[in-house]
């Protein structure tokens, strides 16, 4: 039953079983069809408020516009604009070709350090929210006493890193709409780091063991398999940080390495940080150590259940045991740093090293195992060889090692 507003002509007071709404009727010019819009419940709107909405929608159906059309179709837009943080990762990492190691650490970190942000919808991420919980990132992790100082303050990498996550998320979207509407009304809110340059300039780690860090590392190494060894290394681990010291491979492509990816002359590193296989040539001590660690699992280093073996806290382990202190990529940059001690050049290192081609002509040059052998080859005999013949007192041990 609908009740004239006595003040306002087109307002009506409709009567339900659950209360009185207010409602408008009125024709929309153009269709001259009746429209009814529902403002609301009687005893939540008072009399005067529900005049002026009322104005409001007769207003719009005098200019030609349905209100409820209108309504419907802010509600699709909304519907097709509410893609998640969560949704928005998933997607992201879906229409990239990335390696495996690399959509891992997409997850873990966007999930630790925006986990109270999965359920957003991104357009309601802004700017400030943004540099709040940048400070929040670097204060978090700045606590915590276990992280050892490095070449920046403690937590700003690891900020940098997630930062650096979400703006890529972000930017798969900064161009797409929505019947008509941008799903990121503001552009990406990352850019506010660089807009109020508030993202320092990180410090390159520069840090690589020296000649005779080199040597003690080595020598810790080789004792390892000793039966009198009391240390907590195991002799496959030990191996692990030697392949790491000689080879300059990543953590995880050492870790991850399948005997189905070695042949006699050859491994193959399969998941890389660029996405592209890596081959090298299997030297002297490499084919050794290959040999040692012959074992009936899937991987080099097998843990349980013909598993991967974590690794989990062996370099920190290696380090206490050898009075050195230094992380698995700083083994990485001692390969490079012996192989540019030799006189390669920087090309040839980064062919070694896997690093992403820089240019159109470095695309063209083939990558050959064969044309690593003699970085590699050089590295092993700085690190192995030339400790071997300087220091013959020690060799029963470097036999075993090697």
């Amino acid at each position: 039953m609908f009740s004239r507003d006595k003040q306002l002509s087109g307002l009506y007071l409709k009567a339900g079983a659950t209360g009185s709404v207010w409602v408008v009727k009125a024709k929309q010019r153009g269709p001259n069809k009746p429209v009814t819009v529902t403002l609301g419940r009687a005893d939540v709107i008072k009399p005067a408020a529900a005049r002026r909405q009322a104005k409001e929608i007769l207003a719009q159906l005098a200019a030609g516009v349905n209100p409820n059309a209108e309504a419907r179709k802010n509600r699709e837009i909304q519907q097709g604009l509410g893609i998640t943080l969560g949704e928005a990762l998933n997607a992201y990492l879906d229409l990239r070709e990335l390696a495996p190691s690399t959509v891992k650490s997409y997850k873990q970190v966007v999930e630790r350090c925006f986990d109270d942000w999965m359920k957003w919808p991104i357009r309601d991420i802004s700017r400030s929210d943004v540099v709040t919980r940048y400070r929040h990132i670097q204060d978090r992790i700045s606590k915590r006493s276990i992280q050892p100082l490095k070449a920046n303050p403690r937590g700003l990498a690891d900020a940098q890193k997630a930062m650096r996550y979400l703006s890529a998320i972000m930017n798969s979207y900064a161009n797409d709409s929505h019947m008509g509407t941008p799903v990121l009304p503001d552009g990406n809110p990352v850019m506010v780091l660089k807009d109020k340059r508030a993202r320092k300039q990180l410090k390159p780690r520069t840090q690589f063991l020296q000649r005779e860090e080199r040597r003690a590392l080595f020598d810790e190494l080789s004792t390892v398999s000793h039966k009198e060894y009391r240390g907590n290394l195991k002799s496959s681990q030990a191996d692990f940080v030697l392949l790491l010291m000689i080879t300059g491979l990543r953590l995880d492509e050492a870790r991850l390495l399948k005997w189905e990816n070695i042949t006699d002359a050859t491994y193959t590193v399969t998941d890389t940080k660029n996405g592209e296989d890596h081959t090298l040539p299997i030297t002297s001590a490499v084919g050794k150590l290959f040999q040692r660690n012959k074992n009936d699992s899937p991987y080099l280093f097998s843990g349980k259940d013909d598993a991967a073996a974590s690794m989990s806290g062996v370099i920190k382990r290696a380090s206490q045991s050898a009075d050195i202190t230094f992380t698995a990529h700083d083994l990485r940059r001692t390969a490079a740093t012996v192989a540019a001690e030799y006189g390669f050049s920087q090309d040839q290192i980064g062919r070694l090293l896997n690093h992403s081609n820089q240019n159109v002509t470095e695309g063209y040059i083939q990558r050959t195992a064969e044309a690593l052998r003699p970085i590699l080859q050089s590295i092993e005999d700085e690190i192995l060889a030339n400790y071997m013949i300087e220091s013959p007192s020690k060799k029963s041990a470097l036999d075993v090692a090697l």
